[in-house]
């Protein structure tokens, strides 16, 4: 009972919620619900001239004073309606642009953290289909269900008033009809909220698959996946029946309430007259009280149906904008001013929430213009170092320093703004080269990114494609080589012409004859910009002024190349994996591996 009770709590949240995204437009959407009230009174209205229309033919007297002003009441009544239409058709696409728009931009600012654990299809789906529910849930709302409200709240005085005892004949059927739809309701609610989550899922397993076509046909393992598909597909069809079922109960019990509601006021009416206590208007007013009230509940349930399937879709939507990054700039924080580009971690300690990967009291300096390159085993905090100094998190003690500038102390922006990147995946967009190489400076002219290029080593290859800077790269890039699309990437980073450079595992997806191509491009981009480079391969990193050693998070050796190795530690060690062979001092000769 209290995970149902909470669980009905939380859904009133979201529903409010979603009614809240509307307040951008508040004074607009209070003037629909205006509109929508004076439309309600126009059509509850009707009937009762419709009925003192028919008194008069039976009492031999003119009705045509009620015709009339039936007529004009009519007239204003669907010229109010054409209005709220027009008017809640436009906003309510209005605030579905708007919401999706804020959830891009809240999803491209959550930190990679979100992003390793989130499933790109699945964050899409849960885009798509919020965006598509609230649009869904607020047109209706204002076009609609204002003016429902108000008919089924004025009608039952308005009925009372008229002839009390036929009054009470719509007041059964009115709670007869709500207890059912209720019980649907109660019934369908947790059921449908389970076909959302599978729907989430399969889009997540979906995207994952698209994403990872070329290893699926090379390991033989698309009918092994396609299986695993098809079950998903049977699990979201044999969850989405018992829902289904109830659905349709409701909508028969709906379609009939109609009948069932003219022949009880036919029957009551007709025993109520010949007692002389009704009148054949009171009757035929009353038929079109029945008439209005069942088919305005109609769209009451079908909106409260529809709501109560969206709600679980939309209450994915909102958890992911309530998803905070850990990261917050100080209200006082100031721009990074970096004129030398040194770089001091202070006794910088950090571990993941679930545990994996840390660093532990790290301290070292990186002069300006120096090329520091961070090795050591798997696991051993070198991303981890990178991620900090780019404020993916904040360390739990200790500091990190850019020319003296606390790194805490100033805005995200100007902190990545300060630092270019060169990842293992160059991150191509399916755009042409010369937007991919203007990512991060986009008012780049033509000839600054051409230059770039050349820098990079890229600009001949570029020529050869039909299209030149023109040239679509493809989705991910897949239209170039490896190398190729890792000169796009140096070359962006050379556009971007940050004083600190940051090179992940820049080359280790490359063979060793791309690599040593490529070297020549990575050593123009580390010119006269302080440089750290995390490497598996050792082999890049022969030319680096100083190496970090870090052991499970750790450091423990530093120096040059030949320093290191001529210590017989880690790194000797490393070196010695890597078929590397160095004379330092007297040190031993690390025999080349075959």
């Amino acid at each position: 009972m209290k995970n149902a009770a909470r669980t009905q709590s939380s859904r009133c949240h979201v529903f409010f919620r979603a009614i809240g995204e509307l307040r951008a437009e508040r004074w607009r959407a209070g003037g629909l619900a205006a509109a929508g009230t004076l439309v309600g009174l126009l059509q509850v209205t009707e009937p009762v001239l419709f009925g003192r229309a028919v008194n008069g033919l039976t009492a031999s007297a003119d009705p045509l004073a009620f015709v009339a002003m039936w007529c004009a009441v009519s007239l204003a009544g669907f010229f109010g309606a054409m209005v709220i239409s027009l008017v809640s058709d436009r906003m309510a696409h209005r605030r579905r642009l708007s919401s999706m728009s804020r959830f891009v931009e809240h999803l491209l600012a959550l930190p990679p953290a979100f992003h390793f654990q989130a499933r790109a299809g699945r964050l899409m789906r849960i885009m798509i289909a919020g965006c598509e529910n609230l649009f869904g849930l607020w047109l209706p709302l204002l076009r609609e269900q204002s003016v429902n409200a108000v008919i089924l709240v004025t009608l039952i005085p308005v009925s009372l008033l008229t002839n009390w005892r036929l009054a009470l004949v719509l007041v059964a059927l009115l709670v007869s009809y709500a207890a059912v739809n209720v019980v649907v309701m109660r019934r369908t609610s947790r059921g449908q909220e389970g076909v959302e989550n599978r729907f989430a899922d399969l889009s997540g397993q979906l995207g994952d698959l698209f994403g990872n076509v070329s290893v699926l046909q090379s390991f033989l393992a698309v009918p092994g996946e396609l299986r695993s598909v098809r079950t998903s597909l049977h699990e979201l069809l044999h969850a989405q029946y018992p829902v289904l079922n109830w659905w349709a109960l409701s909508a028969v019990l709906t379609r009939g309430a109609s009948s069932i509601a003219i022949v009880a006021i036919f029957g009551v009416g007709t025993a109520l007259v010949r007692q002389q206590l009704a009148t054949i208007g009171d009757v035929v007013t009353f038929v079109g009280f029945a008439t209005l009230m069942i088919s305005r509940l109609e769209q009451l349930t079908s909106f409260i149906i529809g709501t109560s399937q969206r709600l679980p879709s939309l209450e994915q939507f909102f958890e992911v904008l309530d998803a905070g990054s850990h990261i917050t700039e100080r209200p006082d924080a100031k721009a990074l001013q970096v004129e030398r580009g040194h770089v001091a971690f202070e006794n910088v300690s950090f571990r993941y929430p679930g545990g994996s990967g840390q660093v532990c009291d790290l301290s070292f300096e990186v002069q300006p213009g120096e090329t520091i390159a961070i090795v050591g085993p798997t696991g051993s905090g070198k991303s981890t170092a990178l991620g900090l100094l780019q404020r993916a998190f904040d360390p739990d003690k200790g500091r990190i320093l850019v020319d003296g500038q606390d790194i805490r102390d100033v805005t995200l922006a100007s902190l990545r703004a300060s630092t270019g990147v060169v990842f293992q995946e160059a991150g191509l967009f399916n755009r042409t080269i010369a937007e991919n190489i203007a990512i991060g400076n986009p008012e780049a002219e033509m000839s600054a990114i051409e230059d770039a290029a050349r820098m990079a080593g890229c600009h001949d290859f570029i020529m050869r494609k039909e299209g030149g800077y023109a040239a679509s790269v493809g989705e991910r890039g897949q239209g170039l080589s490896g190398g190729e699309r890792q000169r796009l990437a140096i070359a962006r980073a050379l556009l971007k012409d940050a004083p600190i450079l940051l090179l992940d595992e820049a080359t280790s997806a490359l063979d060793v004859a791309t690599e040593a191509r490529l070297q020549k491009s990575l050593d123009c981009l580390r010119q006269g910009r302080t440089t750290f480079i995390i490497a598996h391969r050792l082999s890049t990193i022969r030319s680096a002024d100083r190496i970090i050693v870090l052991d499970q998070g750790r450091m423990v050796e530093a120096g040059t190349f030949n320093d290191l190795v001529a210590q017989g530690g880690i790194f000797a060690m490393l070196a010695r994996d890597a078929g590397l062979a160095e004379v330092a001092n007297d040190a031993p000769v690390l025999a080349l591996a075959a």
